[in-house]
Parts: C-alpha cells; structure tokens; sequence
C-alpha cells in the first residue's frame, strides 16, 4: 500500500488534497494499491475518499510533521506537503520516514517552492511547466515538467468547444486567505450574470454564507464545495482562477485563464505558465486592478486555445506509474 500524505485547510489550500484523491485513483488504475493520510479536520475529503473507495485516515495535530510519523501505517510514502508553512520541516520527515526503513517520495507544490534537502527521498515529483529546465533536486531520482501534472481521470476526455461554452467560472482558491473572491464580485459586479463563482470547501462557514449572499445580490451563480471543477470548467467560456493548482485543470479543458495573485510573490510563480501563453496575469497589489481584470475578461472571452495543449491529462497515470516503479508495488 501506498500512502499519501497531504494537508488542505485555511492556510493551505485544497488543492493537495485533489491531487491525492486523483493520484490515488490512477495508482490503483495501474494495478497498485493507495490510500490517504489526511489532518483530523479534513472531513469534506475523508468523504471523497470513502466515496472513491479509497482507504484514508488521520493523524493527530503534532508540533512538527517528523513526529506524525509513528501514526503512519505500513508502507511507503508519497509526501504532498509542499507549501511556505511546511517547506522547511520536509526533510525532517523524509529522514524520520527513511529511518523506519521506508521508502519515500515527494511531490513539489507550485513552481517556487522547491525541496531543499538535505534528506533524500527516492523520487521526487515536480509537476508543473518548464520544471524539466530547473536545478535537479536533492534525490535519488527526479522527474518534472508539464507532463506529470496530476489531474483526474475525467480530464483525460476531449473537452466541450468552446463555442458550445458560456459564462466564467470564477474559483480563486479552496480557502481563499487573500480574498480575493470579494475583490472579484466587487470588479465584476456589472458582469454578475456572467459568473459561476465557487466557494472551496476550507472557506469558514460565516464567510460562506456571505459570500453566497453577496454573489447572489450580483445576479451570479454561487457553487458551494463542489466535489470538483470538471464539469465546470467544460462549461465555461473562460475561467478567473487564484495562484493555485487550478489553472492546470483549465489548461487540460482549453478553457482561457486569468490569474489573479494576492502579491507579487504570488505573481512570481506563474512565470512559466504564463510564459507559455496559458493564461493572463493580475497582480492584486496594482492599484488598476479592477481595470485589469475588465480588459483581462474580454481577452479571455475572445481567445480560442489549440487543444490538446501541453497538458493532457495524462500525468495521473505516468506519476501513478513512476511510484510503483520506484517502491517496487
């Protein structure tokens, strides 16, 4: 059994949390067996899992996550804890895994935020464009690009044409810390009926209830914790995403990005995304915001993206494939 490990909440997003659920269905899709290793409070996914058939379990809040590791069952493990908040405490646990005598890999977040070492897991996993081109990192072995975006299996069917598509699909993070959904509603306010506006599932309830309110006075469409996006997205004729995972989804389904970042550090990490012409970019901190993303919308709304593009929806399965590979399943 393969065991995955991921966190998602207010400060982290939900995005790790996806991605587990999906690279745990493609593991058993290649013949391996998988399960989670989710926090106390993730219940929203410990349902998803039960859902998917997929075993999952939790851990208890510890000081450190090199101290978690005495309540991890048997097995290798896939760590997918790549974040600012944990980025240093990585190694620590990689070394505390290896010296049970297991062995170890590790999926990298966004493209900033790299494995330093000095612990070497077996494989290391970074997923995103034009990683192929970065330093290799501390480990045995390491793969990366476009290519090994993880994403789940419904994004490997062709895509609806976008001229069977209408309205934007507006969803700026699982939580949301910056919000940015607010700074949204208030620059498209006059484009209401345009917009399908998500709510991710680590959003704390008060502010649900008024972020619904507050899409709905707009004329919008709120989706409150969708399960996922597929659907969404396949319906949308353009999409206004936040800094995270998502815009690997809208670039599988061809549907016209804008990002929409809280600040510059936020902006940095889009370089290659960007680079590649998946997207338009705003930065939050500039103060034509609003202006920008007027004129970033009508952009997107007139483009027509090749498809298939450089993400295929295929990484699932080759990412599933390398970790059976290297632990010998």
């Amino acid at each position: 059994m393969i065991w995955l490990r991921c966190k998602a909440g207010l400060n982290i997003g939900t995005g790790h949390a996806v991605r587990c659920l999906s690279l745990a269905r493609a593991i058993q899709a290649e013949g391996g067996e998988a399960g989670i290793i989710f926090d106390h409070e993730n219940t929203a996914f410990l349902t998803q899992a039960d859902a998917a058939r997929i075993p999952a379990l939790t851990v208890s809040p510890r000081t450190t996550l090199a101290e978690e590791v005495a309540e991890f069952p048997a097995g290798p493990v896939l760590v997918d804890l790549s974040n600012p908040l944990l980025l240093a405490q990585l190694s620590d646990l990689i070394a505390a895994l290896q010296a049970q005598g297991r062995k170890t890999a590790l999926i990298e977040g966004l493209d900033k935020e790299a494995y330093i070492g000095p612990a070497e897991p077996d494989l290391v996993i970074t997923p995103y464009i034009g990683a192929e081109a970065e330093t290799p990192r501390p480990a045995k072995r390491w793969i990366g690009g476009g290519r090994y975006a993880v994403l789940g299996p419904e994004y490997e069917a062709r895509p609806s044409p976008l001229d069977q598509r209408d309205g934007v699909l507006v969803m700026l993070s699982g939580s949301d810390p910056w919000h940015l959904t607010e700074r949204v509603i208030g620059a498209l306010a006059a484009r209401g009926g345009e917009l399908r506006i998500a709510i991710g599932n680590s959003v704390p309830q008060d502010r649900v209830r008024k972020l619904a309110a507050a899409i709905e006075a707009i004329g919008a469409m709120p989706l409150i914790s969708p399960d996922g996006l597929f659907d969404h997205f396949n319906a949308a004729r353009a999409c206004i995403l936040g800094p995270g995972l998502a815009k690997y989804e809208a670039a599988a389904t061809a549907t016209p990005a804008v990002i929409v970042c809280p600040d510059e550090r936020y902006a940095a990490m889009q370089s290659a995304f960007i680079l590649e012409g998946l997207g338009q970019l705003i930065n939050g901190e500039d103060t034509d915001m609003d202006a920008q993303l007027t004129a970033a919308l009508d952009q997107a709304l007139a483009e027509t993206p090749e498809y298939p593009g450089p993400i295929d929806g295929q990484g699932a399965r080759r990412v599933a494939r390398e970790l059976i590979r290297t632990f010998g399943e």
